[in-house]
């Protein structure tokens, strides 16, 4: 008797989520003293990496105001700069990674040069700050050593990413990433706390000094902790690979990685408007004084981060990495859509629970997914392309967010375009196409495991 086709993709359903619930009971995770040692490894960098994201997101425009710099433009004009150097850097640093065959392994070298040589250059920047008098001067050299410096970061960061794959099963990295949000929630909440202490102090020029040496050892830790082991096979990547950037996703990665990198750069885009606006939202809005606008949300969000932690684990290893990235970008798109529309400061305490889970889903899933694609050989350089598609839309988020908070930063309501509202509801529709895109890649994995188990069945 024939079978319909119909019949036969309801089979095959059936017999794969079988299949998804025997995997989901059978494979644990075995927590071992050698997996607690790379956890701690991939999370130190982040932790160190968090004072450098700290200082340049939160508090740049403070430090450069206190050394003369009053300008906006200037300073965005620096912002950028060193926003397009750790694009680049992470761009030809994950193609040279790949193919860098040492006696201290593949991942080190990278780390090492990249992490320890960017720290040095930070930790220099009060002596042209405070010695020289000249502004063109200060602008000139600090151009310099942001270009070289976020160049060396560039090139440490996608070596750092890969270990994601390099040193976790598939079913280890959702936890690994995890504990990165964890380490990277430290170093944020700690910079924070110590870099506001030193700005109301006067004493911002120690920011650089700090962050230099929290990414050093940051550094330094990944190298000694990770094993010093280089890929059996060689590798094939070439530098003259990047004008072949586009040819070589589709080749290697195909339309999930594609795919993959649009919903990232939403992702990155919406993020990033939350990021740089939620306190002074607050401020701006509410009248708020910025200790009590940081701990109502920064500070509080962390706390959520760190109750919320293993629901996440269990939630994402449950339903799966893609269905996770759907949750996450709707929840994180209802939490911008609330931040547009809140009336009154105290909402936020309840508002920055949703804000929590998405930040944990989001910055989890934003290492872990890609860790689980990446192709074999390939894992730098495309690690690296991915960083830079979430982090060369920040400037186009800073213009947008210029442009509508321009004259209009104590704007409180959605009545009037512009201000923060409208803000964040950029933020939230970044948020909501980023979901629609998700719904297209797990339509497209359904379809293609459905139909390799229809090959495979009887007819």
């Amino acid at each position: 008797m024939n079978i319909s086709m119909n019949e036969r993709k309801a089979e095959a359903q059936e017999n794969y989520q079988i299949q998804e619930e025997n995997i989901e009971k059978f494979e644990r995770i075995t927590v071992t003293k050698k997996l607690l040692k790379y956890f701690f490894a991939v999370g130190a960098f982040s932790f160190g990496y968090n004072f450098v994201t700290t200082a340049e997101y939160v508090h740049f425009k403070i430090i450069l105001k206190d050394v003369g710099f009053e300008s906006s433009i200037v300073i965005s004009v620096l912002f950028s700069i060193a926003l397009i150097a750790l694009c680049i850097g992470a761009i030809f640093g994950g193609i040279i990674n790949d193919k860098i065959r040492s006696k201290f392994g593949q991942r080190i070298p990278s780390i090492f040069l990249g992490s320890v040589g960017a720290a040095v250059l930070f930790i220099i920047i009060p002596l042209i700050t405070q010695i020289v008098n000249n502004k063109i001067t200060i602008f000139v050299l600090l151009a310099i050593i942001f270009t070289i410096a976020h160049l060396l970061l560039g090139g440490a960061y996608p070596a750092w990413f890969s270990l994601l794959s390099d040193l976790f099963k598939k079913k280890e990295r959702t936890l690994a990433s995890v504990v990165i949000t964890i380490f990277s929630a430290a170093g944020a909440a700690i910079a924070v706390i110590v870099f506001s202490m030193l700005v109301d102090s006067g004493f911002s020029w120690i920011i650089w000094i700090i962050t230099g040496f929290a990414l050093a050892v940051g550094g330094v830790l990944t190298c000694i902790l990770i094993p010093r082991e280089n890929p059996k096979e060689p590798s094939d990547a070439k530098l003259s690979d990047v004008t072949k950037i586009p040819k070589l996703i589709w080749k290697y990665g195909g339309l999930p990685w594609v795919l993959l990198l649009v919903v990232n750069t939403f992702w990155g885009f919406g993020s990033h408007l939350v990021e740089t606006g939620l306190v002074d939202s607050l401020v701006n809005r509410f009248a708020a004084q910025g200790t009590t606008a940081s701990l109502a949300s920064n500070i509080l969000m962390g706390g959520y981060i760190a109750i919320f932690l293993l629901p996440v684990i269990w939630f994402v290893n449950r339903i799966g990495k893609i269905k996770a990235s759907i949750i996450a970008s709707l929840s994180y798109a209802i939490f911008c859509l609330l931040l547009s529309l809140m009336k009154d400061f105290n909402a936020i305490y309840y508002i920055i629970i949703i804000g929590g889970v998405s930040n944990i889903l989001i910055s989890t899933l934003q290492i872990a997914l890609p860790a689980d694609i990446v192709p074999k050989g390939r894992e730098a350089s495309f690690m690296g392309i991915f960083f830079v598609f979430s982090t060369a839309i920040k400037p186009i988020a800073t213009l947008v967010q210029g442009i509508l908070l321009e004259g209009k930063e104590t704007v409180s309501s959605l009545e009037i375009f512009g201000g923060y509202p409208w803000s964040f509801v950029f933020a939230s529709i970044a948020f909501v196409i980023a979901l629609i895109i998700l719904f297209a890649i797990y339509g497209m994995k359904q379809k293609k495991k459905i139909m390799t188990i229809i090959q495979k069945s009887p007819s």
